[in-house]
């Protein structure tokens, strides 16, 4: 499944990402890793969701239904930027994060055939690093566990290597989309609270607005169905072919007919409303 030519997305990388960033590899010719911004201790660089420990049911909706696995890392600094941070190898990260993940998927009905005999190249590649680690190299290898399984190949371009210019978010996000070559910008819902539409305007660069929702499916537990976990839940318990549906990409906002159409080309941006689908992460 390869994605639009022409279409840009810039996520800042991810250890074994949700559902919603394969949709947006999915739809773009080109994915910018944006390794040269700050770390946040509590964002999602290093860490990621997964279900709640055997046994435990799932908590009313006013809890979390989840629990965080996070990478150890090495004299972390606010001010770090994210290709500059090291994985503190000294701690046996790689294994207990394998043991966690057979423990909690270890009985759903596709963990064995579709998840683990990726998970444990990548863990065991971990593991045997010595020495201060790179993150990134980490975060990288764990987001391409999945590319080829749900049939993705992502021109991946990472944003220390294009021209920083601009000092706001949106000017540097144009820039990428003009030193790239990209005629149109897929943004995930959560950068509508910064985004300026009119400076992609101005380049004619259009500007889509994911709204990306996965079917919900089994879990292997009573209660609520809990979203924003890690591919690795997805995986464990939906049949690959099924995953892969949800990632074809479909018509976008006007351009919607009666059956696949190509991307097209607009003058005007295309906002919330146009005809795409996102829960809220």
């Amino acid at each position: 499944m390869s994605g639009h030519p022409g279409v840009l997305v810039a996520e800042q990388p991810h250890y074994l990402p949700w559902v919603d960033f394969y949709e947006q590899v999915a739809r773009a010719g080109t994915l910018v890793v944006l390794d040269d911004v700050q770390w946040l201790r509590r964002g999602w660089q290093r860490r990621t969701r997964v279900a709640l420990p055997l046994g435990v049911p799932t908590p009313p909706p006013t809890e979390p239904g989840f629990q965080w696995m996070s990478i150890p890392l090495e004299d972390p600094h606010r001010d770090t930027r994210i290709r500059d941070l090291s994985v503190d190898t000294r701690q046996p990260w790689a294994r207990k994060h394998l043991q966690t993940l057979v423990t909690l998927y270890g009985g759903r009905p596709f963990f064995r055939a579709q998840v683990l005999p990726r998970l444990e190249p990548f863990y065991d590649a971990a593991a045997r690093e010595s020495g201060p680690g790179s993150l990134l190299r980490v975060l990288l290898s764990s987001m391409a566990l999945f590319y080829e399984p749900l049939g993705l190949t992502p021109n991946l371009v990472c944003a220390s290597t294009l021209e920083r210019r601009g000092e706001d978010k949106t000017q540097r996000l144009v820039e990428y989309c003009l030193q790239t070559g990209a005629h149109t910008y897929y943004s995930g819902t959560g950068s509508t609270l910064y985004l300026k539409p009119e400076r992609f305007r101005a380049v004619d660069v259009r500007l889509l607005w994911q709204r990306f929702r996965h079917p919900d499916y089994a879990q292997g537990r009573e209660g609520r169905f809990v979203t924003g976990l890690s591919v690795v839940d997805v995986l464990a318990n939906v049949p690959l072919e099924t995953v892969r549906t949800w990632l074809q990409p479909s018509p976008w906002g006007p351009f919607a007919g009666n059956g696949p159409q190509p991307l097209q080309r607009a003058d005007a941006d295309v906002g919330p409303d146009a005809g795409l689908s996102k829960r809220t992460k």
